[in-house]
């Protein structure tokens, strides 16, 4: 009996141990430590750990998307933390080349050097590292570097130079209606930035610019090409107009530029781009024709875009940064994946709302109109201030939006909500840029981007990633990661909308192909039914009734299988038929009209 006692003593024992061990295991490991010190484990002191993590739990469960990404990102830190120690950061030149090259050493002259040094700018970007001399040396270049990286100044100040070499060296100047340098922009509020740089230049560098572009009146463009112009920047459609109505002249046309080329042969602008091209290209075939400099400008491009390129301009020289297609360096990527009960528009003010508060500006970036009216919507309903940048917005509201988002006092700042439009060749200051619709391909991200961390700044880019837009945020958060180009990535989505478009336009055109098929033999057959028809009225008008060609004829041609004779008509020929044919035509002509349905 004593044995048998002990024997159950010992199973309790060990059952109670077991389930301590395990009740141990789920508690954090700062109360086991607490619990084995003090040697007072206990089964309510089991029970009181077990609470502590299902409260945990519920807690961690019921945060918001951004308290679950703020976690994330503190887990991640301590990780790197105890990996990589703390090292201190060495001090390096923003968005500088390796070995400090200075302005001095690209051979501009002085009076470009003056106007550089008016601009505030110490040393070059890549780019303008690289690029300067290149077109400084008269060859064709196709320039390619990562948005915010100085590519404006990177074909201005050597085209501005020489410019001024070749009015030294010839002794001609610039005569009216006859520019020597064109730089066409795919939009208006490109072509405007791109104005206001070189009219930067004009005060040292002695040169005259004008803008042609929409919304402005063509009189007083006119007004402007009648004068001595070194310079013009240009949308393609309004400078193509002035050409052919004689405002401007090809004679004296020696370097052109083409800003955002991937858009310009990839949005439906190349039409209008190689028109403008074609005469000067006729010019330098001649054998004494004088030939043009050719620079291209562009963010992002892919490999048909430079096939595209090397296609239209043979030979031309491509220059590439170690910056193309990699995300910016100063800015910082977050993805904030939302589970599906939980909503887009209020993770979006959770974001939204302390940045502006802090007078922080906030572009977000929508893939529609119809989502970037929502959003705008929304946000106006919930208190919070926006303009919006879209298509659908006329031109003259979306500059007014747009200055009011750079000029606004950080005590009133709006949030600039906006579609794809905003996300090229715009020049202005953004701390942070929301992705709220997750962007279609690995280009449409870059642009997007680009907005903020411009020459050497800090930034931040926030993106709202749904389930769909897993496969191409895992993508780019491991090449990010890992430092490669984000070009190469292939989104599923786009993939698999590609794919559904290709399939409906099979159908369609199997459908319309089996349609076509029927509508002849429908066709044919009604053809037949209509002349038997016609023969068998005209029998039975003759049989009948004796009557003339005249009158056979014309009842003939009024009469039409599957439609309804007149009553003008009727009366003249149908008192000719007797009861019999007349039923007989009549089912006769409803197995036409069913046939010519068919």
């Amino acid at each position: 009996m004593a044995c048998h006692l002990l024997k159950l003593r010992v199973t309790s024992m060990a059952a109670l141990f077991s389930r301590q061990s395990s009740l141990a295991s789920l508690c954090s490991p700062n109360k086991l430590l607490v619990l084995k010190a003090s040697r007072k484990w206990s089964p309510r002191a089991s029970i009181r750990c077990m609470s502590t993590v299902d409260s945990s739990a519920s807690a961690s469960s019921s945060l918001t998307p951004l308290e679950r990404l703020r976690q994330r990102q503190m887990r991640d830190a301590v990780k790197l933390q105890k990996l990589n120690p703390p090292m201190p950061e060495p001090r390096v030149m923003k968005e500088t080349v390796p070995g400090l090259v200075r302005f001095n050493d690209l051979g501009l002259s002085d009076e470009v050097m003056e106007a550089v040094k008016e601009l505030g700018l110490m040393e070059p970007t890549e780019v303008q590292a690289i690029g300067i001399p290149t077109v400084l040396a008269g060859e064709n270049v196709v320039m390619a570097s990562h948005t915010g990286s100085g590519k404006t100044l990177a074909y201005l100040l050597p085209i501005v130079q020489a410019l001024r070499r070749d009015e030294a060296a010839s002794g001609k100047f610039t005569r009216a209606r006859r520019p020597r340098a064109v730089v066409l922009c795919p939009t208006r509020e490109l072509a405007e930035q791109v104005f206001r740089v070189a009219k930067s230049l004009c005060h040292h560098a002695r040169f005259r610019a004008a803008m042609v572009g929409g919304g402005s009146r063509m009189k007083t463009q006119e007004d402007s090409l009648n004068k001595a112009i070194d310079l013009i920047v240009a949308t393609p459609g309004r400078l193509l107009m002035h050409i052919e109505q004689g405002n401007m002249a090809y004679g004296d046309l020696k370097y052109v530029v083409l800003d955002e080329a991937d858009t310009m042969f990839d949005k439906g602008f190349g039409v209008e781009v190689r028109k403008f091209l074609n005469p000067l290209r006729n010019r330098s075939r001649q054998p004494e024709g004088e030939p043009f400099q050719t620079v291209l400008v562009t963010a992002t491009i892919t490999k048909a875009v430079q096939s595209l390129l090397d296609e239209e301009f043979p030979g031309i020289k491509h220059i590439y940064t170690s910056t193309l297609h990699k995300k910016v360096t100063n800015a910082r990527h977050d993805f904030l994946r939302l589970v599906g009960t939980e909503n887009k528009l209020e993770s979006l003010i959770q974001i939204l709302e302390p940045e502006l508060a802090k007078g922080k500006r906030v572009m977000v970036f929508c893939n529609t109109l119809g989502s970037c009216r929502a959003v705008d919507h929304f946000l106006s309903e919930r208190g919070t201030t926006s303009v919006n940048y879209h298509g659908a917005i006329p031109a003259d509201e979306r500059v007014e939006n747009l200055e009011k988002f750079k000029n606004a006092d950080e005590d009133s700042l709006p949030a600039l909500v906006c579609t794809d439009l905003a996300a090229r060749g715009l020049d202005l200051v953004c701390d942070h840029v929301i992705n709220f619709d997750f962007p279609l391909n690995p280009i449409d991200y870059l642009h997007r981007t680009g907005r903020t961390a411009r020459m050497g700044r800090k930034g931040m880019v926030t993106s709202l990633v749904t389930k769909r837009d897993q496969t191409l945020a895992i993508q780019l958060e491991e090449a990010m990661r890992k430092g490669e180009s984000l070009e190469g990535l292939t989104n599923s989505r786009e993939k698999l909308a590609n794919i559904k478009k290709k399939e409906i336009e099979e159908k369609r055109k199997a459908k319309a192909q089996k349609l076509g098929v029927s509508l002849k033999y429908s066709n044919t057959q009604g053809s037949k039914t209509k002349s038997s028809l016609r023969g068998t009225r005209g029998s039975a008008r003759v049989s009948n009734e004796g009557a003339s060609s005249s009158s056979s004829s014309r009842s003939g041609s009024s009469s039409r299988p599957g439609s309804s004779s007149r009553p003008g008509s009727s009366s003249r020929s149908g008192s000719s038929l007797s009861s019999n044919s007349r039923t007989r035509n009549n089912s006769r002509s409803k197995s036409a009209t069913t046939m010519s349905r068919r």
